[in-house]
């Protein structure tokens, strides 16, 4: 019985005659059998249909059409060899059609070298029907985003000897301004506070891409599920100077969503064995006028009787004095205490940030903070001149931010470079000026995975009354977000009793971010390097390397993780490695 239905099952998979073995393609130059092999349905090990071939052979024909070869001819066979059914397509591709011209018509308020330049086709490139639509869209929207909102475009062609006049043909309706913006569907929002975001105002010149840009930040303000927008003519076309113009509304449609809410967490990290706990209150539209305001709090204590806390308050201020400009304060605490000594760190973060280009922003803050740390001395706590200190110092930053996604980014690049000039003119006990550069790179790989790269580079040096930089102001290395596999601030040539600190840091990291199963759980796996070193101290051999797996749990405020990290370079005796759970990315 088992040999009679193990033939059975091999002979139900030997391809019979009526069952395709093989396709091929002959007489193909110009494109090959993969590629071809996307157009046509016939797939190996399916029965053979004489009606989807003739269809295959209509396909192939469109395509190479499509691609300039109008004098395309196919014809198909069929023949069984060595007992297989081949399937042949026979191509016979003709000259390949090139760009002879290209024309425009109707064009009136734009000369036509002007919405030539703007082309994406050239005279004299192979001529195809991507191409031709990809002229039709540049041209509409350059209309659409200079005031003229019913254009419309189309091609048509010309084909003489192996050549193609090119015909763009252009209605551009009237010249547009906007006469009136609406909002409809917000019930706690202030209209007052969508139009300011919006930044579209009545009187200007009509633009897609504005309105775009004003859906863009409707949606960054986390107060909206849907944000779309229509435009309505609202009174007859007028001429004045042979020019036609009329007016138009523009009307955003919303629907809010949860503007507040509190997020608890509970972790544990070993080693050592630490418990994480925190809790975070958010805010959107604070005051009913758009602020952004967080509260969080965290404690984390362990078996030793060791802990630490913080506590951050974040009030974001958007528009400040109408104009496209944030202003924003972080005040903050940190209190640490580990074997017999503890150590304070409050301040508070305060600047404004603007919005320079679709991608680009510029800040600039001023960093206020007070350090100090005791430990017991014949019974009594005695705070150390070494180890105390207030920093005053003004930053700068400009970010560029091109990720499709700020949560689960697949596409784009992520670049942030920092300059701080401590002390100086702003006084304080330390002198210093820090530098740091963060660049981080995502790319999807079909819809399989993503590659994420992280690099960030820094260095601080003293200056003026300060001989050394503090370690409180220097770099440290280990822990979950930057060297997994280490323990937090394990890295650098410095010690002082919280960890390990220097005035260098070289760090970065690469993460295979697979797909999420079932839609909701995904699997990672990370490599790690680092380093922190003097100032003349940076080299090769010094570079930490950890490296591990982790899982990803789909939430709607952002993936959870739970890393497993390992050190890859003089791992002491006994490690195991170190698991970590946080909330969103590493990077």
């Amino acid at each position: 019985m088992i040999t009679l239905f193990l033939t059975v099952v091999l002979l139900g998979q030997t391809p019979g005659p009526n069952v395709v073995g093989r396709v091929q393609f002959k007489g193909n130059r110009s494109f090959s059998a993969r590629n071809l092999l996307g157009v046509v349905s016939v797939r190996v090990n399916q029965p053979l249909n004489e009606v989807l071939l003739n269809q295959d052979v209509r396909a192939l024909e469109e395509f190479y059409r499509s691609q300039g070869f109008f004098e395309v001819r196919v014809e198909r066979g069929t023949e069984v060899i060595k007992g297989k059914r081949v399937v042949t397509f026979f191509i016979q591709e003709g000259a390949r059609t090139r760009i002879g011209g290209i024309d425009i018509k109707g064009n009136r308020a734009f000369s036509t070298d002007k919405l030539k330049r703007g082309l994406p086709v050239t005279v004299g490139a192979p001529w195809t029907r991507s191409g031709a639509l990809a002229g039709v869209d540049a041209l509409r929207r350059f209309y659409l985003n200079s005031g003229y909102p019913f254009v419309s475009v189309h091609d048509s062609l010309e084909v003489s000897e192996g050549f193609a006049r090119v015909w763009f043909v252009i209605d551009e309706g009237p010249l547009c301004y906007i006469r009136e913006v609406r909002v409809r569907g917000n019930q706690r929002v202030r209209t007052a506070t969508i139009l300011l975001t919006a930044e579209v105002k009545a009187g200007e010149i009509f633009s897609r891409r504005r309105l775009e840009a004003a859906q863009r930040r409707l949606y960054a303000t986390k107060l909206f599920s849907r944000a779309l927008f229509y435009v309505f003519k609202s009174d007859s076309a007028t001429k004045s100077d042979m020019v036609e113009t009329a007016g138009v509304v523009v009307r955003f449609d919303v629907v809010e969503q949860q503007q507040q809410g509190v997020a608890l967490g509970v972790g544990f990290e070993t080693p050592p064995n630490r418990a994480v706990l925190s809790v975070e209150w958010e805010h959107n539209n604070f005051l009913n006028r758009g602020h952004w305001l967080v509260a969080g709090s965290s404690f984390s204590p362990d078996l030793s009787g060791n802990y630490r806390t913080n506590f951050n308050l974040t009030w974001r201020v958007p528009y400040l004095f109408r104009a496209r400009a944030d202003f924003q304060t972080n005040p903050f605490l940190n209190y640490e205490r580990f074997d017999s000594t503890w150590q304070e760190n409050y301040g508070v973060l305060t600047g404004m940030a603007r919005d320079i280009g679709p991608q680009v922003r510029l800040g600039v803050f001023n960093r206020l903070r007070w350090y100090r740390q005791s430990q017991p001395t014949s019974g009594h706590s005695v705070i150390l001149d070494t180890s105390r200190g207030v920093t005053n110092s003004l930053l700068l930053s400009v970010t560029y931010d091109s990720r499709d996604n700020f949560l689960e980014p697949r596409q784009g690049l992520f670049f942030q470079p920092q300059a701080e000039l401590a002390g100086g003119p702003f006084r304080g006990n330390n002198d210093f000026f820090r530098a740091v550069f963060d660049l981080r790179l995502y790319q999807g790989i079909g819809n399989i995975m993503v590659v994420a790269l992280r690099t960030a580079v820094g260095r601080v040096v003293p200056y003026g009354r300060s001989r050394i930089v503090p370690f409180y102001e220097e770099f440290s290395l280990g822990g979950s977000n930057n060297l997994r596999g280490y323990p937090e601030r394990a890295v650098g040539p410095d010690t002082a009793s919280s960890g390990r600190y220097g005035p260098v840091i070289v760090n970065g990291s690469i993460e295979l971010r697979g797909p999420y199963l079932f839609r909701w759980v995904g699997i990672v796996g990370f490599i790690d390097l680092g380093q922190v070193a003097g100032q003349k101290d940076i080299l090769l051999r010094g570079i930490e390397l950890g490296a591990g797996a982790g899982i990803r749990i789909r939430t709607p405020i952002g993936p959870l993780r739970l890393d497993w990290g390992k050190r890859l370079k003089s791992a002491p005796l006994g490690d195991r490695g170190r698991f970590y759970i946080g909330v969103l990315h590493a990077f």
